[in-house]
């Protein structure tokens, strides 16, 4: 396989790991972290070198398997931050094989995918292992590649999202690889959106926080309105280069409640303001600036009501919107002392 990068620059190693797509061998991996300058004295001369025959005893097919013969295929897998990676690896003075324990292995025909244990089989190749301990499950042989994965992402979703703290955008991915009905439409809209996340949809505008999203979307805010609000703000806040959840439902809530008013403004319209809004000169006006204020359990009509007092005029009918919003003066007054 081709080489992940050729850079020997930690921050560009670390950024290609992050950011890999389909199916990487661990050798290659383990390789590009090897190659980064300085990293013999700055990781390597502070852990223990591990030898396998020394921590499992001889190799057995029935028990092990060697490294350079795995591959992952991160089509489902949580993304890997190489500063984090290695902070356990310094932070427990090396390779801990007890702690480890065996990785799972998904055996598609002849090739072994780690389905389970990404990070323990990086951590044991970096410290020097040529084998580790492996539990095998194998595809069945008319298997598609696209079922292999699904199955392989429903066993990872098992074993992590269901057992351990994952972000929500790691469950979501996963479940979109199992085909998973409901995450398929929720895709669906992001990609309607122009939105990515977690590079399911490569190319467009990263979407953060995506758990506000998938609280609201189909009860609270629906699709189409959702669409409109992304097209708003990724042309009035174009230079910060993501969307946030909470600005795109707040906003996709007051699209909503403006399609009831008498008179109402086009998306254009409050485009343009908010454009007008944001170029103010000497102001520094971000997403963040109209999201920061959100009271509990009422986050899309706080943002909604921040953005009709501090951006756009709705030709003086906010005692309505605040009507529609549904408002209460206790909120008001909390809102206002935030």
């Amino acid at each position: 396989m081709t080489k992940i990068t050729t850079s020997s620059k930690f921050s560009e190693v670390a950024g290609a790991i992050l950011n890999l797509k389909g199916v990487v061998t661990i050798k290659d991996i383990v390789d590009a972290i090897l190659q980064i300058n300085n990293f013999q004295q700055d990781t390597l001369d502070k852990i223990k070198k591990k030898n396998s025959m020394e921590l499992y005893g001889a190799y057995q097919f029935a028990n092990h398997e060697y490294l350079d013969n795995l591959k992952v295929d991160m089509t489902y897998q949580r993304r890997v931050r190489l500063r984090q990676l290695l902070n356990k690896l310094t932070d427990g003075k090396g390779f801990n094989s007890h702690g480890a324990g065996a990785i799972d292995v998904a055996m598609r025909g002849k090739d072994g995918f780690v389905w389970d244990g990404l990070r323990r089989s990086l951590l044991a190749g970096i410290a020097g292992c040529e084998y580790i301990p492996v539990f095998r499950y194998t595809h069945d042989r008319g298997d598609s590649v696209t079922l292999m994965q699904q199955n392989e992402a429903k066993f990872f979703k098992m074993r992590n999202a269901d057992t351990e703290t994952m972000k929500p955008e790691e469950i979501f991915k996963s479940r979109v690889v199992y085909n998973e009905p409901e995450a398929i439409r929720i895709l669906g809209v992001i990609k309607d959106a122009s939105l990515d996340i977690e590079g399911l949809n490569p190319g467009y505008t990263v979407m953060h926080g995506f758990k506000e999203l998938e609280n609201k979307l189909f009860n609270k805010v629906q699709a189409n309105e959702v669409i409109r609000a992304s097209e708003i703000i990724r042309s009035v806040f174009n230079k910060e280069n993501v969307v946030s959840s909470y600005l795109l439902v707040g906003l996709a809530y007051l699209l909503q409640k403006c399609d009831e008013l008498d008179g109402t403004l086009t998306d254009r319209e409050i485009e343009s303001q908010l454009t007008t809004w944001v170029n103010v000169p000497g102001e520094n006006r971000t997403q963040s600036t109209l999201t920061k204020k959100r009271l509990n359990g009422k986050p899309s009509e706080s943002i909604a009501w921040t953005i009709s007092q501090k951006a756009v005029d709705f030709n003086g009918q906010q005692s309505e919107l605040l009507q529609l919003l549904k408002l209460q003066p206790d909120d008001m007054e909390i809102l206002e002392d935030m």
